[in-house]
């Protein structure tokens, strides 16, 4: 009997290599193939401003999308913890992500999700918390950012703001009483 497992060894590793390649061509590839809609950005999504532009990218440089994600998974906790004033926020589409290059979709949720943060806060609340989050945030893990505010003369706060500003505003889905953009 050992003889025989020795024997069909190689086999088992190719039928297993096999079959993993067509579940991952399955799951991967030819949804992206058979469903077309979602290489279209989503309806009202307009190009970064210039400043958003610069935004993401302090976004990136200060490694913000390490610990914060910009998806709402298809989760009944998610859609409801990252809703607003009772409405629950809708799950993330691949079209809300046509116009982002690289995809800023986030490692791992070690802070909140920023995908509908858009809108919910004020500048003066940005402010207070890049300077130190746990002022706003008892027992944050954040750390503060205090050169983003006096960075390149307060422009990189403004230019992060203004793209944090933008995440969720390409779907309507809030009430109205909204921060303005």
């Amino acid at each position: 009997m050992l003889k025989s497992t020795e024997r069909n060894a190689g086999s088992f590793f190719i039928i297993a290599t096999v079959f993993f390649f067509i579940g991952g061509i399955l799951t991967t590839a030819l949804p992206a193939v058979i469903e077309k809609s979602w290489n279209k950005p989503s309806a009202g999504m307009k190009p970064y401003t210039e400043s958003e532009a610069r935004g993401k990218a302090i976004y990136v440089r200060e490694g913000c999308w390490y610990c914060h994600t910009q998806q709402i998974r298809t989760l009944e906790a998610d859609v409801k913890r990252y809703g607003w004033r009772g409405v629950d926020a809708p799950i993330s589409t691949p079209s809300e992500f046509t116009r982002d290059a690289p995809h800023m979709f986030g490692t791992k949720r070690t802070g909140p999700d920023l995908a509908r943060v858009g809108g919910k806060y004020d500048k003066s609340w940005h402010k207070t918390h890049f300077k130190n989050p746990r002022d706003l945030v008892p027992g944050s893990i954040m750390p503060p950012f205090p050169w983003i505010l006096t960075g390149n003369n307060g422009q990189d706060f403004e230019d992060l703001v203004a793209y944090i500003q933008s995440m969720g505003r390409t779907i309507p889905w809030r009430p109205n009483n909204d921060y303005e953009r």
